[in-house]
């Protein structure tokens, strides 16, 4: 337990620096694009230190790349929810379609990817390749993905409260929903850290997850009216429902995972 909370507290410590360079970053003249990258690999810079500390080792953080499936599921899984989330937006009308949007491929696709996994893995290798593991040998699968979950949604307050990210609703209504979204994307991601042992479909997800909407679905998506800001995008009412029922999948399947051996300590 004790290692947890210092990866905690060491997430937050140099994710702090990382706030504030971004909130302030035209005003120091630096590059908004390196401080997020900055920002993105604090989780993992901290996962890959207390490992170190406290493991004397990487082995806990599943660098190896695992199954195959495992990487294709990371991979497509948000392309078939999110097509699912905005097809549901488009034929009930929640938002149009941008006529005027072009799409690259091998922009969107190829060097979206790459950059969107060389961003991801820095979260991922924290939350699901440190966190994670070390949460579930002390507790449920389920408490697991809550507790990381809320983390997880707390880490990205500063940036929706200064206007960085999610800025299109208030921030009341965006902090709400980025959390229930947040943490209940959390089971299928966490699920797949842990019945592949690898952090590498995680970080496919989470790259997919952001490539895919940020740049084909929402970039291809108007609003029809003042409700679709509130239905629309990564963390809009769409795709949380969308969320919850994808939690609710993972989390029965949740025996299907490898039995951990718990130890005397729980939470």
């Amino acid at each position: 337990m004790k290692k947890i909370v210092i990866y905690i507290i060491l997430t937050f410590l140099l994710s702090s620096i990382g706030y504030y360079l971004i909130i302030h970053s035209k005003a120091l003249g630096i590059s908004p694009f390196i401080v997020m990258f900055y920002l993105m690999w604090c989780p993992g810079l901290s996962g890959i230190i207390t490992s170190l500390v406290y493991e004397k080792n990487l082995s806990g953080i599943g660098l190896k790349p695992g199954r195959p499936q495992w990487l294709v599921l990371g991979y497509f899984l948000p392309i078939c929810y999110a097509t699912l989330a905005y097809g549901i937006i488009w034929l009930f009308g929640l938002g149009g379609i941008n006529p005027d949007y072009r799409f690259n491929a091998f922009k969107v696709i190829f060097l979206g990817t790459l950059f969107n996994v060389a961003f991801a893995t820095g979260e991922e290798i924290g939350w699901r390749g440190f966190l994670v593991p070390n949460l579930y040998k002390l507790t449920t699968f389920t408490k697991t993905c809550l507790i990381t979950g809320i983390i997880w949604s707390v880490w990205h307050f500063p940036l929706i409260i200064s206007g960085i990210y999610l800025a299109k609703m208030p921030v009341g209504p965006q902090l709400l929903l980025l959390v229930v979204t947040v943490t209940a994307m959390t089971f299928p991601i966490s699920w797949l850290r842990l019945n592949s042992g690898s952090v590498w479909p995680a970080a496919l997800l989470h790259a997919s997850h952001n490539l895919y909407i940020q740049r084909f679905f929402d970039p291809i998506t108007t609003e029809t009216g003042s409700i679709s800001k509130y239905m629309t995008g990564e963390s809009g009412i769409v795709m949380m429902a969308i969320f919850i029922g994808l939690a609710l999948i993972f989390c029965g399947l949740r025996k299907k995972l490898p039995i951990q051996d718990r130890g005397n300590e729980r939470i």
